[in-house]
């Protein structure tokens, strides 16, 4: 997959040129937390040599950027994983087996090939869960919500 490389030229505060490449998107992985990824605390491990070996070896590393690391919450949910693409994000719970790698990197590539945010594919459907607290309004369609009492 050939992918029209765009840059950005940006100056940075020590006055020396970067020449940036823009990206579509990066998939943020809560790996090193309190909870995600930690067998200690009841969770399966996160499969990060998986997730580095397909970024890769797919060579969508110039369109989509790979982020390992800390709290992305909510914890409740653990391994959590969220997709921000063309501006929308995919927020996924229970994020650690193979299959669930795969399905993702697959869903990576028919968005690039498409270029454009598609609809969750139905392997990563029952992980799937909105990370924010306004809804999005997919195809002009509604979106449920409920409320919560915080008190």
């Amino acid at each position: 997959m050939a992918a029209n490389l765009k840059r950005s030229v940006v100056t940075r505060a020590d006055g020396k040129a970067i020449n940036v490449v823009r990206k579509t998107g990066q998939l943020f992985i809560c790996s090193d937390a309190c909870c995600c990824g930690q067998p200690g605390s009841g969770n399966p491990p996160v499969p990060l040599k998986q997730l580095q070996t397909e970024w890769e070896n797919r060579k969508v590393r110039n369109q989509v950027h790979l982020t390992t690391g800390g709290c992305l919450g909510p914890c409740e949910l653990a391994n959590v994983a969220m997709l921000l693409f063309a501006g929308r994000s995919l927020w996924l719970h229970s994020f650690h087996t193979t299959e669930q790698v795969n399905a993702l990197y697959d869903h990576i590539e028919a968005m690039l090939e498409a270029q454009s945010f598609l609809p969750t594919p139905p392997a990563l459907q029952p992980y799937e869960f909105d990370g924010f607290d306004w809804p999005a309004a997919v195809d002009g369609c509604a979106v449920e919500t409920s409320e919560v009492s915080l008190t």
